[in-house]
């Protein structure tokens, strides 16, 4: 009798269990995962938005996230593997105030089940500036070239739409020259199609607090869109005389440039192209013509943050901006 309800408890239960496991067997290979998430995460991004709407929203200066910039560029470095990314990260829209440079490599860690992201230093950060737009500088590079920190190592696994990244609890650390105590360094990141949210953070060995947002709120950058821009001025002492910049490039999370006549003298003018938010949730893409001095815009339009293309006619001045495809960013 006892072996006979357990032939069938068995008989009822192994369907349930082999549905279970079909329902919620992986979706994808980590080797799709992989190449899904090699495509994400090339390009640039940036949390201009969010800064934005902190500072429009009187959030307190401590909570005012810093104004990041992120490229992630693919380059060939073989020494390191198959996945190798060049990353430069700047302030304030300044590509020139860099405050982080690493080299990236990612592969699959069979035994963590995730994709793996081993971080590099430069032992010279001034010899590889924009080394993804020279890759001769890094193809011969070695991991023996570079430094990287034993533990620190970030793990990402795929979430529907979605990656996680992660590291693993107080492997990540350094001894501070300063005060001389250890000090644990967490990353918590997640990565869409569209965006990268970082979440950068450290601790001393007492438990006291060393960087990272307050709020524990992450950097929330979105991907950029580059657009072709041109600019006529309006020389003031002549008025059948215009000043024309074509060719610019302008990205749509608060790039700026300064506009410079044919003869490379600077004016007061200044285009900025940026996504901002009007109202609550009315997302729209902004062109403004700035002048020298003055924190409004003298004049803007604005469409959908999708815009192709936007333009401005002051008849002493004048703007455009077309959305670049792939190929020509």
């Amino acid at each position: 009798m006892k072996m006979r309800t357990l032939i069938i408890v068995t008989a009822v239960l192994v369907p349930v269990f082999q549905a279970f496991a079909q329902k919620h067997k992986p979706k994808y290979s980590l080797q799709q995962d992989l190449d899904t998430m090699m495509v994400w995460f090339t390009g640039e991004f940036d949390n201009f938005l969010q800064v934005w709407m902190e500072k429009r929203d009187s959030a307190k200066p401590e909570l005012i996230h810093e104004h990041i910039h992120s490229i992630f560029a693919p380059v060939q470095v073989p020494a390191f593997g198959k996945h190798v990314f060049y990353v430069k990260q700047y302030m304030d829209g300044n590509p020139k105030k860099i405050y982080r440079q690493r080299l990236y490599s990612f592969g699959i860690d069979a035994a963590e089940q995730a994709i793996r992201l081993d971080i590099y230093s430069f032992p010279v950060d001034s010899l590889y500036y924009d080394a993804h737009l020279q890759p001769e500088k890094l193809y011969r590079l070695i991991p023996q070239e570079l430094t990287t920190t034993p533990g620190c190592g970030v793990f990402w696994k795929r979430y529907g739409d979605h990656f996680i990244g992660y590291m693993k609890p107080k492997a990540c650390s350094v001894v501070s020259k300063r005060t001389g105590k250890r000090i644990y360094i967490t990353d918590s990141l997640k990565l869409t199609r569209h965006a990268i949210w970082i979440r950068d953070e450290a601790e001393d060995e007492d438990g006291n607090y060393v960087f990272g947002h307050k709020g524990k709120i992450p950097h929330k950058l979105k991907r950029v869109a580059y657009y072709s821009a041109w600019m006529v001025v309006q020389n003031p002492l002549q008025q059948n005389q215009y000043y024309t910049m074509r060719n610019l490039r302008l990205h749509n999370q608060g790039d700026k440039v300064r506009f410079v006549t044919e003869k490379g003298e600077p004016t007061k003018y200044w285009l900025e192209l940026a996504e901002v938010v009007y109202g609550k949730d009315l997302n729209v893409l902004k062109l403004a013509i700035y002048e020298e001095g003055k924190s409004e815009a003298i004049a803007y339009t604005w469409g959908t943050p999708d815009a192709k293309r936007l333009g401005i006619n002051m008849r002493s001045l004048q703007a455009g901006v077309t959305l670049l495809d792939s190929t020509q960013k």
